[in-house]
């Protein structure tokens, strides 16, 4: 019977740590991936910020001033 005993608890143990190696396997990987995206998201925000912004701004206004006076010519306004 002890045998028994102290073949679970031994079971127990390996599969514990079993356990633990793949959820810090599990954490390592995120952790890695989150860092990864972060520095692709880094880059996209640069690239997207280095035009001028006088030009989007005037060039966003034209497409949304475009945008209402189609939508008041559908809808009778």
């Amino acid at each position: 019977m002890n045998e028994l005993i102290a073949e679970g608890f031994q079971l127990m143990g390996v599969g514990m740590g079993v356990v633990f190696l793949f959820l810090g396997l599990l954490v390592g990987v995120i952790s890695l991936v989150s860092r990864i995206i972060q520095s692709f998201e880094t880059k996209t925000v640069t690239n997207i910020e280095g035009g001028t912004s006088a030009s989007n701004d005037s060039d966003l206004l034209e497409v949304v001033g475009e945008a209402v006076k189609r939508y008041r010519a559908e809808h009778n306004r």
